[in-house]
């Protein structure tokens, strides 16, 4: 326990060094008594970025840049997601679809100095890639369950409290419309609600942005 509040405030150092580049990591966050660093969140950027594409999103993250902090909160995210699914022994994953998706990390990075000079070794890429399949899994299964069914008379309402956006077009216009936009509000409250439920549960701390 001392190590890890010594963790807290003491930013800890890591020379890998490859070719001319240098790693350095610090403590980033602690899910309970998990702590996360900043190598870690560059790892994991790394593994979201070629397995779940997405535009203009780097591989190789600036520490100070907005989306590195952005990335952090997922990391914590999706730790405690993964805890959480973890204790309640759902969202499993299959070796082989880890497999597969660490064989396309490694061919997507083979040769890239970044990734070399992360020193990722086999188990840590094996932990973190199995940690975000269970985190998106397991997420996943809450929000169908979450899901509701909004009813004519929930959508009628919020028809006639915001008249105004709708013009003289009738209600059977834009029910369904309605219906949707509702639902999917709903499950964004009760997901967010459920977050901060297990965020105090697991004393998820973000020591960036505080």
């Amino acid at each position: 326990m001392h190590l890890l509040l010594s963790l807290f405030f003491a930013t800890v150092l890591f020379a890998h060094k490859s070719q001319a580049a240098t790693v350095v990591t610090e403590t980033v966050g602690q899910v309970a008594e998990y702590v996360t660093t900043s190598r870690e969140v560059q790892i994991s950027n790394v593994i979201e970025r070629i397995l779940y594409p997405a535009k203009s999103a780097p591989l190789e993250l600036q520490l100070d840049a907005p989306e590195f902090n952005s990335m952090i909160t997922s990391v914590l995210l999706e730790t405690v997601v993964a805890m959480e699914a973890e204790n309640f022994s759902v969202a499993t994953v299959g070796d082989k679809d880890v497999d597969e998706a660490i064989a396309k990390v490694q061919k997507a990075m083979a040769g890239k100095s970044f990734w070399t000079a992360l020193e990722v070794s086999d188990l840590e890429l094996r932990r973190f890639t199995k940690r975000k399949f269970v985190a998106k899994n397991f997420l996943k299964f809450k929000t169908n369950s979450m899901s509701g069914i909004i009813s004519d008379q929930e959508a009628q309402a919020y028809y006639e409290k915001n008249r105004l956006k709708f013009g003289n077009m009738p209600f059977a216009s834009f029910k369904e419309n309605i219906k949707t936009f509702l639902a999917q509000q709903q499950l964004e409250e009760r997901l967010r609600s459920w977050f901060e439920v297990i965020k105090r549960k697991y004393r998820v701390r973000n020591f960036i942005s505080g």
